[in-house]
Formats: structure tokens, sequence, C-alpha cells
């Protein structure tokens, strides 16, 4: 029978207390195992069938294809998300481009189902737990990302280690590994991407408090000293990022003492100079940028209604109320179940920071992110919306109505998940015009080309993942062999370049390339044009 009793729960969450063989954990789990290896197969599938749209190429153009030092190194724009770069290079050395750019949020993708089931088995049991579980799997936003070569779904991974390994210290069961655990999934989750503050914060007052409510003050403090272990390493490794464009911008700046300097001398004679440039030139970046807060503040209900939209479409405004009950209601069980287990009381103390706390930081900060950042929201809310719900089912006095509602519900949930990720909404196009491009560049032998004069970022993307071409880049018709002319350039309308596209409508371009080129290629509505 399903139960939230904590009673109960700690018979389905054996198989995280007790050395069990792997036959003897699939058969307990077997509805779980069975899902998560559906998922697996589709997240493989969409892994390589699913072409990869302009941050992805981006990002396997200048980090991953250059090799984990250099990705370690570099930070031109937020678009590089430096610890999923790192991790990737190293995956590139299987010598396949899919592999390379998306091996790592596969892994993670699948490693995430694992966990929420894993955490959920904390206090609810495998049946309401395999619900949350399924009910994430089919949400789009984290279904889109899943294999998408960019660090968010890591990010969510070091997100759901940090909790777990805090829930372990925090109730007991736990040796030296769960806080070099706790410790290094905060700090890689803010190498990935610094917007993983976002969900830092909350796991760690979620812990202190309990901690604190429990009186466990030793174990807090070195909890405490866990957290500021994880801050100097993320730092430290931050600091190697500051130090490169620091001593990058020093040597190239004319007029500086430094110019003309090899970057390591930069550093070695004036590392405090070069990191402070460094953070500088970070902290400038146009692409951080705060809004009014008041505007934040009345946009707040907006905002989470449209990323709500982004997580179960169509049905935003209920997903948003519905997810807000059941954080409501593990508020209310935090001050009013003081009979409950320690490890359901965490999961209620979790949930409830996460869920407050990730709209004040918005407010404070005050700024309305990029929903993507906000993926991993949708965990804690999961799980006090299904917390809520077990709650009312395990409420009906006949328990085999109960258990019935139960199972319907994780069948329901199932189903769901299973037909958003089959069908055609989910499975559409990330990237068009990549792809349009790539049906031309497929006709021919791309080895050929050696100079090429781009009218488009996008170009030297797609070939250098799709084909491993990296031509000499030229900057006037003349000096090129190769061009490519796409439908902005036969736009008569199109009068200014728009990013990533370089050049407008040029009926002399178009001349110049009729009289002195001829086509090689054609696809997509790209044409590939070769010096006669």
């Amino acid at each position: 029978m399903m139960q939230f009793a904590d009673t109960k729960h700690m018979e389905s969450g054996k198989f995280m207390r007790e050395k069990k063989n792997l036959p003897g954990l699939l058969k307990e789990h077997f509805i779980a195992a069975l899902f998560v290896l559906f998922m697996s197969v589709i997240y493989i599938r969409m892994m390589f069938t699913n072409g990869p749209w302009y941050d992805e190429l981006y990002t396997y153009y200048y980090f991953v294809s250059r090799g984990p030092v250099y990705a370690a190194i570099h930070w031109p724009v937020p678009n590089n998300h430096v610890g999923y770069s790192v991790l990737s290079a190293f995956f590139d050395f299987f010598g396949n481009p899919y592999i390379g750019l998306r091996g790592v949020s596969l892994i993670a993708a699948v490693t995430n189902l694992i966990l929420i089931y894993k955490l959920c088995l904390k206090c609810l049991d495998k049946y309401y737990s395999l619900t949350v579980t399924a009910l994430y799997a089919g949400a789009y936003l984290v279904f889109r990302l899943s294999v998408q070569g960019r660090g968010y779904t890591l990010a969510t991974t070091c997100f759901l280690v940090a909790v777990l390994s805090c829930m372990e210290i925090c109730t007991g069961n736990y040796g030296k590994r769960h806080f070099v655990l706790f410790a290094a999934a905060l700090c890689y989750g803010l190498y990935i991407v610094p917007s993983s503050i976002y969900w830092v914060m909350p796991v760690c007052i979620a812990g202190g408090l309990f901690l604190l409510f429990e009186k466990e003050y030793k174990k807090l403090l070195q909890l405490f000293l866990s957290g500021v272990c994880a801050a100097v390493a993320t730092t430290f490794l931050y600091t190697l990022i500051w130090l490169a464009i620091g001593a990058n911008l020093l040597c190239k700046e004319e007029g500086s003492a430094f110019f003309g300097m090899g970057q390591v001398s930069v550093i070695l004679k004036a590392p405090v100079k070069a990191a402070l440039k460094g953070i500088e030139y970070m902290t400038a970046t146009p692409y951080i940028q705060s809004i009014d807060r008041a505007e934040c503040v009345k946009g707040l209900f907006d905002y989470f209604k449209v990323l709500c939209s982004q997580f179960y479409d169509r049905i935003g405004g209920l997903a948003l109320v519905l997810l807000s009950l059941g954080a409501v209601v593990c508020i209310i069980q935090l001050f009013t179940e003081k009979s409950a287990g320690k490890e359901k009381r965490f999961v209620l103390f979790f949930v409830s920071c996460c869920s407050v706390l990730v709209p004040a930081m918005l407010i404070i900060q005050s700024v309305h992110p990029y929903k993507r950042v906000l993926s991993f929201y949708l965990i804690p809310l999961l799980v006090g919306f299904v917390i809520c719900i077990s709650g009312f089912v395990n409420a009906i006095k006949n328990k085999k109505t109960a258990f019935i509602t139960g199972a319907l519900i994780m069948c329901l949930s199932i189903l769901y998940a299973v037909c958003s990720v089959l069908g055609g909404y989910y499975n559409q196009p990330l990237a068009e015009v990549e792809n349009a491009m790539e049906s031309a560049f497929a006709k021919m032998d791309t080895k050929e080309i050696d100079t090429i004069y781009y009218t488009d970022d996008f170009q030297k993307y797609v070939l250098k993942f799709y084909h491993d071409v990296t031509p000499t880049e030229v900057y006037t018709l003349a000096e090129a062999n190769y061009v490519v002319i796409g439908p902005e350039q036969r736009d008569e309308n199109y009068s200014a370049p728009e990013w990533p596209v370089l050049y407008p409508f040029s009926q002399g371009l178009l001349d110049d390339v009729a009289r002195d080129m001829e086509e090689v290629a054609r696809g997509g509505g790209y044409t590939v044009y070769r010096r006669k």
C-alpha cells in the first residue's frame, strides 16, 4: 500500500541503506528501471538525430574542440559554460562531435532521473517517487535541455548531488565522503554556470536551518566549512579565468606597460592587475542586466507563469497554481508535523527553502533570468506537489481505494511523459538555419574549402561540427576561393545585418559572385560558390 508515512517509506528506501545485489534492486524497482531505460533510449535518439543549434555549435567551435585546458581558461561571453565545456572537451577525444558536444548532457540527463527517484524515496514510496520522476522527465523545458551541449542539465545533476549529500549529513547517515560530495557539487555547479547560485543558496540554507532547529551545532559548523571550501575552490577556478582574460587584454592594450608581452609573462609580473582586469571584463558583460525592482516584483507572477508554461505547455497558469499549492502544503507541514522523521523534515525544509528563496533572490537581484536558468526549480516544486497529492490520497479511509488511486496517478504520469517525449512538439528541430546550411555543405567535398568569405557566423560552426573543417577566414571576396550566399544576401529588403548574419543584401556582391565564381552546392536556401 502506498503511504506517505515515515514508518512506511523506510521499506521502499532500503536500497539506499542496505547492500543488495543489482538483480534484487532491479526486481524491487523494476518499473522505475524500465522507465529510465526508455528515457535513455529517447535521449540517445535525440542526441544523434536532432541537430545542434547556434549556442551548441558556438560552444563546440570555440571551446570543446580546442581541448580541456583552453576551455578552462577562456570566457569571452556568458555563453561559455566553463565546467561543461571542460568535461565535454575530454569526451571529444572519442572522435565523434555528437559525443563530444552532448555526451556529458546525455549522462547527466539519465543520472538526474535516478537521483530524483532516489531523493523521493526518502519521503515517498516507490510509486509516488516514480510519479515525480515521470512528471519531471515529461516537462518540455527539461526534455529540450536534456541532451543539448549546454551546462544546465549537468548543473541540475550537481544540484541533486548537493541535496542528497546534505540530506545524508543532516539525517545522520553520513561520512566524510558526503561533505566532499557536497562541497564538490556546489563548486562544480557554480563553475558550470554562475546562475547555479539560485540553487546553491537555498540548498545551503535548507541544510543550515535544519541543523539549527535540530541543535546539531557541530554538524552545522562542518556543513558551513564545507560550503566555505566550495567557495574557495570556485574562486580559484574562476581566478584562472580572470588571469587568462586579464593578461590577454593587457598584452593587447596599446599604451599599456605590458603591450606585446606574452600572457604568461603578464601573469607572472602582475597577477593582481591581470585578475582585476579579468573581473572587470566579466562583470561588464552586457548579458548581465538588472531591471527596475518595482517592475521585477510586478512581473514576477507572469514570469513564473511563463516558466511553468515552458514546463507544461498551454497549462502554465494551472501548473503554477498546483505547484505553488504543493509548496504551501510543505511549508505548513514543516511547522505542524512535529513527529515527522528526520528525512521527511529535511525534504520539507528543502522544498520550502527552494520555493521561497528562488523568487526572493530574483527580487533582491532585480532580474528575470532566462527561463532555462531555472529548469532545476521544477524538482522541489514537483516533490512538494506530489507530497500534497499523496497526503490527500492516503487520507482515504478505504486503503484499497487509496492504493488504486495512487497507482492510477503514477500510470497517468508515466503515460503523460511517454506521449510527450514521443510527440512532434517535443521533437521539433532545435536548429533550422543550421540544418538548412548543412544540407548545402553535405552535397560537396568540404575538405577542399581553403579560404572562405563568411557572410554569417553559422557557416564556420557548421563546417567545424559536421565536417571538422576550419578554413582560413578572409575579409574580402577577392581573397576568398569560397563563399556561401544565403537568403539574406538575396533579399532586397534586408538592408542591415542582424547577428549572426554579417552582411545584408548587396547587388554588387551578387554581381561579383556571378562573374568570378561558380556554384558547387545548393540546399535549404543556401548556395556554395567556388572561384572559377
